[in-house]
């Protein structure tokens, strides 16, 4: 029990010689907050900010804390017997990022002047006095809200400035003049943020906010431009993968074709090649016969069967010849063509000119042969505005052959081609060779100017027909 009261006693006379040193020293506890600037700028740790820039800053500083004492006690600075240890509190937090600077010998701040202001206005009931309310009213309109942004920033500041004609009475040093007093103000009561807020304080304090966080904000934004960045490697090798896959597929598709015209040829040719063995004919380059023919011009154009058109032509020695374009589109077409290039050249007759030669040759497809081959959308223009789905295009492509077909009893009426683009029924495919469509279609009307034989390619398969003036065509398979 002595000893518990030995402690209590040796406490209380701590306790007492301290009160009584601090009221012999005439100082008080400092009542301002400075540990809410750790959430601000660190200019002041800067190297390459020279010293009235750092004064300015700590001053600036300082102006925030007052502000935020008004808002808390209603007061704008603290009491006199406090500036010392506000002082000594300051300038422990300053020593932090500039340990070598003392903030009262180097920017010349007197010790009282941070409880000394602006004609001896301490409190906001005596500021508010002396500014009429339509002024404060004017303030607070123009200032209560974030201050982030340029705009409000300079609305508010604005506002703010014509407080400065009723403050023109004398201040005390420069930590809390009359200039001053106006952002104090505002952003502890006008704002409703508090002088604390980033905005109000990069706006009424020139103060740049750097959070607690800024280490984490700093990763993430990291991560987020690392994200950004993957992610447009990410897309633009999609790109570029999807490019490289379509152009290889093209160049695949365009290689098939290519061999598959190529393997047509050579078994074309190795027919023909052994019937040429037992005969004179001549095998012409495709290349001669198009020199020879002006490249099939319609100049040269002297006749049109059902098989293709004939041409006439100059051979190399001056003999005025005549060529027949054989449409070949099918491995029946290719048989047909060298049973007929056999009958030809079998047949001696004084009526009859002779077989020359014959000439096989790989060629792009044209119009009607990309029709046939089932490829009608590729004689479609790239880019053209407006355009349909695919089957109303390839429907319109179809339409527009039958309507320009060399036979002219073959081509529709105005009738039939409304009917075929107003309906749903389909149009029946491309014959391989010039024989009309419309002879297939029940629901338009045969035109047949005379009779004739041929063959054609319909739905069911590849089938002979026949014409007939007063009866309607007749279908069989042919084997």
């Amino acid at each position: 029990m002595s000893v518990l009261f030995l402690i209590i006693n040796i406490l209380f006379l701590t306790l007492t010689s301290t009160s009584i040193a601090q009221h012999q020293n005439g100082i008080a506890s400092c009542p301002l907050d400075f540990s809410i600037l750790n959430k601000f700028g660190v200019e002041s740790s800067r190297s390459d900010v020279d010293l009235s820039m750092e004064c300015q800053y700590i001053r600036q500083g300082l102006r925030l804390v007052q502000s935020h004492y008004l808002q808390l006690n209603g007061s704008f600075l603290p009491p006199l017997e406090s500036a010392e240890s506000c002082w000594i509190a300051y300038q422990s937090l300053i020593k932090q990022y500039r340990p070598n600077l003392d903030i009262r010998k180097s920017c010349g701040f007197q010790t009282s002047w941070i409880s000394q202001g602006c004609m001896n206005i301490t409190t906001k009931t005596q500021f508010e006095s002396i500014i009429p309310n339509t002024t404060l009213d004017d303030v607070v309109a123009n200032c209560n809200h974030s201050l982030e942004n340029n705009a409000p920033c300079a609305s508010c500041t604005t506002s703010m400035s014509r407080l400065q004609v009723y403050l023109m009475g004398p201040s005390v040093g420069n930590v809390s003049d009359c200039t001053a007093y106006p952002s104090i103000y505002a952003a502890a009561f006008a704002n409703h943020f508090g002088p604390t807020d980033r905005g109000t304080a990069e706006c009424l304090f020139f103060l740049d906010l750097t959070s607690e966080n800024s280490g984490k904000e700093k990763k993430r934004n990291v991560v987020i431009l690392v994200v950004l960045i993957g992610s447009g490697i990410g897309l633009l090798a999609i790109v570029v993968g999807a490019w490289f896959l379509c152009h290889r597929h093209e160049r695949l598709e365009k290689k098939e074709k290519e061999d598959e015209l190529r393997r047509a040829e050579k078994g074309l040719a190795s027919a023909l090649e052994s019937f040429r063995e037992s005969t004179t004919l001549v095998k012409f380059p495709i290349e001669g016969v198009k020199k020879a023919t002006g490249n099939f011009s319609r100049e040269n154009l002297i006749g049109r069967g059902g098989y293709g058109n004939v041409y006439k032509g100059v051979l190399p020695d001056g003999s005025e010849v005549a060529f027949k374009r054989f449409n070949n589109c099918s491995a029946i077409g290719e048989a047909n063509f060298a049973h007929e290039v056999e009958v030809i050249a079998s047949v001696r007759h004084v009526n009859l000119v002779a077989l020359r030669g014959y000439c096989i040759g790989t060629t792009s497809f044209e119009g009607h042969q990309r029709i046939i081959k089932g490829r009608a959308l590729d004689v479609i223009e790239e880019g053209m505005p407006e355009l349909g789905t695919p089957e109303v295009l390839e429907k319109y492509v179809v339409v527009a052959v039958l309507c320009s077909h060399p036979q002219l009893y073959a081509r529709p009426t105005m009738d039939q081609v409304v009917k075929m683009l107003e309906t749903d029924a389909s149009v029946p495919s491309i014959p391989e060779r010039p024989i009309p469509l419309v002879s297939e279609m029940d629901d338009i009307e045969r035109s047949v100017s005379s009779s004739g034989s041929g063959h054609l390619a319909t739905s069911s398969g590849y089938q002979p027909f026949t014409f007939e003036s007063d009866f309607p065509s007749s279908h069989n398979e042919d084997g």
